[in-house]
């Protein structure tokens, strides 16, 4: 049990340091490159803290432990949203730019609402997972494409909160180079450090006889979404807005539709009838929750952020029970 706190406290440390870079080189990368630095956290920065997810989901199927990939994409969604961003919310509320998130939402909502439908037929498999992938290619690309137009439209000190740069002397390609490296760096410090954390908190679970799809919708699932908490604490810090919400919206439909569908492709998801009934439809409402926050209240208040964290609270002391 020792062995396994001081994991998390290693996991925990190496999550911050990670955060911190990720969220510092993409910002610079975003004014380098002329980018929306929401662009740049719906995905370098979401796919980025998404990847504990994938990897998680990946190696538990692989062990023939589809409960836990499933539950992870789930929870994680739901961890996103009620956790992370009620989190955000309780220590800052957080202005909305609407015009910069509102297709995103609706490709957020659309592609949980595609998932409720899959799941009631009690198995996702290859068909759906084909379906499910290329929504995310079909997404990426339009996501940049609205990025270029959106640069020819408006100079780049208009969209983009200009930053001290550190490298002033270093031609802008070399900035680029270094930019990128320090955020691909705080990616794999994120994935790494989550692993740690997933490793101690299974273990504790195991010796409590929790089951896999609990183990998958609670700790595997918050585990897996501590990246993104500790870049979103990161982005409230550095008052970083746009990347937050990009982080959040962008993740959750990275984990429908990259790591759902790739899951899906190659080895079929099963689905029990509590997570059909229960888990996947509340996983939906969260993310339907989003929609009168962003386009009516335009804001997330502490008020917000104090209801979803409640939600968050509920549902797993609910899982917990059932």
């Amino acid at each position: 049990m020792l062995i396994s706190i001081l994991l998390f406290l290693w996991g925990l440390a190496l999550l911050y340091l990670g955060a911190e870079m990720l969220v510092r080189g993409a910002s610079r990368l975003a004014y380098l490159a002329r980018i929306r630095p929401v662009v740049i956290g719906l995905t370098v920065v979401a796919f980025g803290t998404s990847f504990p997810e994938f990897i998680t989901s990946l190696v538990a199927a692989l062990k023939d432990k589809g409960d836990v990939a499933l539950g992870n994409i789930i929870g994680s969604n739901i961890a996103n949203i009620c956790l992370i961003l009620g989190v955000s919310s309780l220590i800052r509320p957080i202005e909305v730019n609407v015009e910069s998130v509102k297709k995103e939402v609706y490709w957020l909502f659309a592609t949980s609402l595609l998932f409720l439908l899959f799941g009631f037929g009690g198995y996702i498999g290859m068909i759906e997972g084909v379906f499910l992938f290329g929504g995310i290619v079909v997404y990426t690309i339009i996501l940049i494409r609205s990025s270029v137009q959106d640069r020819k439209k408006e100079p780049v000190e208009q969209v983009i909160r200009p930053e001290f740069r550190y490298f002033k002397d270093l031609s802008a390609p070399r900035r680029l180079a270094i930019y990128l490296l320090i955020a691909l760096a705080g990616v794999v410090l994120l994935v790494f450090g989550s692993e740690r954390l997933i490793m101690s908190a299974t273990s504790i679970a195991r010796r409590l006889g929790v089951s896999d799809i609990i183990i998958g919708l609670s700790l595997v699932a918050f585990g897996t979404s501590l990246p993104e908490l500790a870049t979103a604490l990161i982005s409230i810090v550095r008052n970083e807005n746009d990347i937050l919400l990009g982080n959040i919206i962008g993740s959750n439909i990275f984990n429908l539709l990259f790591v759902g569908g790739l899951l899906a492709t190659f080895f079929g998801i099963p689905l029990q009838e509590r997570v059909i009934y229960v888990d996947i439809p509340v996983m939906f409402v969260i993310s339907l929750s989003l929609v009168p926050m962003i386009f009516i209240k335009k804001r997330f208040s502490r008020t917000n952020g104090l209801l979803l964290v409640t939600a968050y609270i509920i549902y797993n002391l609910y899982i917990f029970n059932s």
